[in-house]
């Protein structure tokens, strides 16, 4: 008898619901596995100056990109999402706030200024709690939710754009916002897989948005990736193997 193949060594799918290409067309995701080599003081400082000098910037900011904040509010408007605020757009008014953000780790840093530079979504997962593929998709009101602080899973809005495993764990809910407990990478991480969401005008710098991020990546973590594109006309990837493979 054949012998069944280590789990991780099957790959795994991630997909974008149809849906939220009907919205806009132009709707982009790079998704980034980023692995990690490991905490260092000197790296984490990096990224901790890195994201002091972008909350410093945060009303230029701001102005600059105008018009990727407002893409996002019309997104999150279309989907019933009224009563939650797009990523950058919170991050940028906490910023802004008397202290500012605070250090919250090398990774974290890294992501959080990021958004504050350039004014798009991104997020970052530990992979080591999902179940199958992942899907970006409105709800049906029957999935699982635990968020940073809640005391009992929870399960989001009919419709509500969450990403989700094929178990029905929501990773994160409001297309990228509320990130689950069981997906935040501590320091003892070693891959992550990363969700740059990019919606028109940021959409046509695709490009140079992805290579930004990873060159910082490398820079101030010391990590390496590799990445997919999914677009209207790929709503689909395959990774052919799982975190830890």
């Amino acid at each position: 008898m054949t012998p069944e193949p280590d789990a991780r060594a099957r790959g795994w799918r991630e997909k974008v619901d149809t849906a939220l290409f009907g919205f806009n067309p132009g709707y982009l995701r790079h998704s980034i596995r980023l692995r990690l080599p490991g905490p260092a003081r000197a790296e984490g400082a990096a990224a901790s100056a890195y994201l002091a000098a972008a909350s410093a910037g945060v009303a230029l900011s701001a102005e600059t990109h105008r018009d990727h904040l407002a893409a996002w509010r019309a997104a999150y408007a279309a989907f019933g999402m009224r009563d939650a605020t797009p990523p950058p757009e919170a991050l940028l008014a906490w910023a802004i706030r008397p202290g500012g953000l605070p250090s919250q780790g090398a990774l974290r840093d890294l992501v959080h200024g990021f958004m504050l530079a350039q004014g798009v979504p991104l997020a970052a997962y530990a992979l080591t709690a999902i179940e199958g593929d992942l899907w970006l998709r409105p709800s049906r009101g029957s999935e699982r939710f635990t968020g940073l602080g809640d005391r009992r899973p929870s399960a989001p809005s009919l419709g509500e754009i969450i990403l989700s495993d094929t178990a029905e764990l929501v990773l994160a809910r409001h297309w990228h916002g509320a990130q689950a407990v069981e997906t935040v990478a501590g320091p003892e991480a070693s891959e992550v897989l990363v969700h740059l969401d990019l919606l028109p005008p940021a959409a046509d710098a695709a490009d140079g948005l992805l290579q930004a991020f990873l060159d910082l990546a490398e820079r101030l973590l010391g990590a390496s990736g590799e990445h997919q594109l999914l677009h209207r006309a790929k709503p689909e990837i395959a990774w052919p193997t799982r975190p830890g493979a």
